[in-house]
């Protein structure tokens, strides 16, 4: 499961959460996993990124 695989079901799971009405510290600890996913996510885009700028630079 790729990173913005990861981010959608940990929204998922986390609205349902709040639907069930679990408790903050729940959907707490949900939340901040989503926020590592995001991380994560933003790093390898910002890598990828980069890697494709630095290889058309070299090009010219």
């Amino acid at each position: 499961m790729n990173e913005k695989e990861k981010i959608e079901a940990a929204r998922k799971i986390l609205n349902n959460a709040y639907s069930l009405n679990l408790s903050k510290d729940v959907l707490l600890r949900i939340s901040r996993l989503i926020d590592k996913y995001v991380v994560a996510y933003h790093k390898k885009e910002n890598r990828v990124k980069k890697e494709k700028k630095r290889s058309n630079d070299s090009g010219r």
